[in-house]
Formats: structure tokens, C-alpha cells, sequence
């Protein structure tokens, strides 16, 4: 009897959990798909250097572990922005975000598109810097391995500073 009723348990909760994972995506979701991104704007190759790895696998590892506490970061700040924006006009927020017929994901809805925007301009400025550095190493190597070193993540070194700045 016991154990049919841990049985029964754990189907339940084997049932119930792509349920709940379908309903909103993780911080490590959001970090995947914006690492994707970056890798097909970006090319393999640069993909590649940007995060000093030997490997495609290895340097989406890294990407998305450099990425995920930004991508909880921005879930929270979003979050704090749409219940802001909800409480000063609720109606208007409702309309501008609200997707269903009773208007009731609004704020599901606002949180997602202010942490796909910030993911966006993120994967955006760290693709433009690697174009940049990669045009300076092509133009200048010398003055790139002054600047960056002639190390494996020299490339990597300048695409967070060029990005920061």
C-alpha cells in the first residue's frame, strides 16, 4: 500500500512538473536563447574566441553561465518596473500589455518584454563589440596584443571591456 501511494506520488509530480516549466522561462532559459543568438550573429568562430574555448559547446557553457545571473538580474528589475508602471495606472496597464480576452496576463506579459528588451541590447552591444575587436585585431595586431595580450582570452578581454564602455 505504501508503496503505491509513493508511486502514485511521484507520478503526480513527474506530471505536474513540465506543466509548471512550460509556464514560465527559467533565468537559464532566457541566459540559452540570448547565448544562441549571440553565437548565430556573432559567427562560431568569434563565438568561440569571445569566450576562449576550444569548442562551440564549451564557449555556449560559458556563455550562459556568464549570462544567467544577468538574465535573473533583468527578471527582477523587470519585474520591480511593471509592478511600478501597474500601480500608477492599472487600467492603462492592462490595456497596453493585457494579451487575452479579461486582460489578466498583463503583468506576465509586461515582465517578459522588458527582460527580452534588456536581453536584446545586451546580446546586441556584446555582438558589435566583438565585430569591433575583431576589426582591430585584423588592423592593428600588434597594438591588440599590446593592449589585450597574446593569450587565449585576449579576444574575450576586449570584447567585455568594449562592451562595458
Amino acid at each position: 500500500m505504501r508503496r503505491h501511494i509513493i508511486t502514485a506520488a511521484v507520478a503526480v509530480l513527474l506530471a505536474a512538473a513540465p506543466a509548471a516549466a512550460a509556464q514560465a522561462p527559467s533565468s537559464a532559459d532566457t541566459a540559452k536563447a540570448a547565448c544562441q543568438t549571440e553565437k548565430h550573429d556573432m559567427g562560431t568562430q568569434v563565438f568561440k574566441k569571445t569566450y576562449a574555448a576550444k569548442s562551440a559547446a564549451k564557449a555556449m557553457a560559458a556563455c550562459v553561465a556568464k549570462a544567467e545571473p544577468a538574465a535573473e538580474e533583468a527578471a527582477k528589475n523587470a519585474a520591480k518596473a511593471c509592478k511600478d508602471e501597474r500601480t500608477a495606472d492599472p487600467d492603462a496597464f492592462a490595456e497596453k500589455y493585457g494579451k487575452n480576452k479579461n486582460k489578466r496576463n498583463a503583468y506576465g506579459k509586461c515582465v517578459s518584454q522588458k527582460v527580452q528588451e534588456t536581453t536584446d541590447e545586451t546580446t546586441e552591444e556584446r555582438v558589435n563589440a566583438a565585430q569591433t575587436c575583431k576589426a582591430q585585431r585584423k588592423d592593428d595586431k600588434a597594438g591588440f596584443e599590446d593592449e589585450w595580450g597574446t593569450k587565449r582570452n585576449a579576444f574575450g578581454k576586449c570584447v567585455s571591456a568594449t562592451a562595458k564602455a
